[in-house]
């Protein structure tokens, strides 16, 4: 079994644990039930929230030891102690439960103070917050440093252990910032940098990037409007914002199912902008096909997994550069949703088998 069909085991129980949990939860009311005795004091809701985080973070720690720890070292990806592994996981929960926790608190002051409409206004600015924020909460969340950057380079290079980590565009539309780990330097050869390089310009350029952002953000901004139109959903209570909350967790499963469709043309169209616009046919198989074992994804898929992969197989990328259709999508729609449900307690952010365990991926998940 390869390391990428491994890395479903967590990805999938985890995720399937947290979505039976989260449907009971919000079929019996359990916020209703539990949290009216944080009622009276300044603090309850704070603390609310705090011990909701608390559970999610035991609920996820298995499946965190699982993907993070256990799985990278059976396979040599990433040899960490046992303490290394601990501290990076502790610190990427703390950032987290942080901002997970304001967010939400946000969520409902703004809920008590103008109902829906300012609660989703609220939710609207917190995803921006997040993307404007996007690279200082990658480090802080990842523990990633900065290293000394490529003569004439324009990347941000980082010091990041896990293979798995490839940067990406941080940052808002027009300000984002091209994040790169260090390790490229060396394990990658010249023409894969060249035509990544060319590559990653072209995700700026053609708009695919910022097409992924609007529709991550308006994919969630949608979720929670319906979630608190629902009759059990709400936002001006504790127990009434978080079961919306819940609603939005179950909004972000179908994301999972719907929003790669999206996301692959969008990797795609980077291709065909690289392709045209100065690297070669061999020096984009190499950035494609480098990169990938790097990832160690396989080289091509059975159609279902396929179906809902953000990043398509080698084998269909090589496939699309010979192709007449030229590809129009919105690139890393459904890995940027995760990331930006954030804004509202999303309980999947990090449970997918991309990122599960892997600290450094929480906010910067794997691209291509």
């Amino acid at each position: 079994m390869t390391y990428a069909r491994a890395r479903l085991g967590p990805g999938v129980t985890g995720t399937a644990l947290l979505l039976l949990l989260t449907v009971a939860a919000y079929v019996y009311q359990m916020p209703s039930t539990f949290f009216p005795y944080f009622g009276g004091p300044w603090y309850s809701d704070w603390a609310g929230f705090v011990v909701c985080f608390l559970a999610y973070a035991g609920l996820s720690l298995p499946f965190d030891l699982w993907g993070g720890y256990s799985l990278p070292g059976s396979y040599q990806r990433l040899n960490l102690h046992f303490s290394e592994f601990l501290v990076k996981w502790l610190r990427g929960i703390l950032v987290q439960g942080v901002v997970m926790t304001l967010c939400a608190l946000v969520l409902l002051q703004a809920g008590k103070l103008g109902g829906l409409w300012a609660a989703a206004g609220a939710l609207l600015a917190l995803q921006v917050l997040l993307l404007a924020f996007q690279f200082p909460l990658a480090r802080w969340t990842g523990g990633l440093a900065l290293a000394a950057a490529h003569p004439g380079s324009d990347a941000i290079a980082i010091l990041a252990r896990d293979p798995g980590f490839t940067g990406g565009l941080a940052g808002l539309p027009g300000l984002e910032r091209n994040v790169q780990p260090q390790f490229w330097d060396t394990r990658l050869t010249s023409p894969a940098l060249l035509a990544q390089h060319i590559r990653r310009q072209g995700l700026s350029r053609t708009g695919a990037r910022t097409r992924g952002i609007l529709l991550a953000m308006g994919w969630n901004l949608l979720g929670f409007v319906l979630s608190a139109a629902l009759p059990w959903g709400g936002v001006d209570t504790i127990f009434a914002l978080l079961e919306t909350l819940l609603g939005c967790t179950l909004w972000s499963f179908l994301g999972l199912l719907i929003l790669p469709s999206f996301s692959r043309p969008g990797t795609l169209e980077a291709d065909r902008y690289a392709a045209t616009h100065g690297a070669t046919r061999p020096q984009l198989e190499a950035a494609i096909c480098e990169i990938d074992q790097l990832l160690d994804e396989d080289l091509s898929r059975p159609r279902w997994l396929e179906t809902v992969s953000a990043v398509p197989s080698v084998e269909n990328r090589l496939n699309a550069l010979d192709s007449k259709h030229q590809p129009y999508g919105a690139w890393l729609a459904a890995r940027m949703a995760l990331y930006l449900s954030w804004a509202n307690f999303g309980l999947l952010s990090r449970a997918v088998h991309s990122n599960v365990g892997r600290p450094e991926l929480w906010v910067l998940p794997p691209g291509d």
